[in-house]
């Protein structure tokens, strides 16, 4: 019986890990936090319901001159990339390239498809 008794307290391990919770906190660095203060602005900018998504719907958007700033996936098309950065420059539209790739952008805007490219219009 002895025996049994110490495999059970190896076994045993504190509540918080039981519930997920671990107690090696990080700080997050100054790259995270830049990432999430773009994120936080696209935020901002869905819910004024400024925003178009999609790479056929930026080049229009482009097309009409209603494009005010462009968010971009990381690992977004090389090509339609290249001809958003030539129209940007054309027009002078800012564009930002986000840390997050098209899934995880997908999941923060709330949309169940993939999502490479966001434009900002002007209202």
């Amino acid at each position: 019986m002895a025996n049994n008794s110490e495999m059970y307290y190896e076994e045993v391990t504190p509540a918080n890990e039981i519930k997920g919770f671990t107690k090696s906190f990080q700080k997050r660095s100054k790259n995270k936090r830049e990432e999430d203060k773009d994120v936080v602005e696209l935020l901002g900018y869905i819910k004024n319901g400024n925003v178009v998504i999609g790479t056929k719907t930026t080049e229009k958007s482009f097309k009409n001159g209603s494009a005010q700033r462009i968010y971009v996936a990381s690992n977004c098309d090389e090509f339609s990339l290249k001809k958003i950065e030539h129209y940007g420059k054309i027009s002078n539209v800012e564009i930002v390239k986000l840390a997050l790739n098209n899934n995880d952008l997908a999941q923060k805007l709330g949309k169940p498809f993939v999502v490479s490219m966001v434009c900002v219009r002007n209202v």
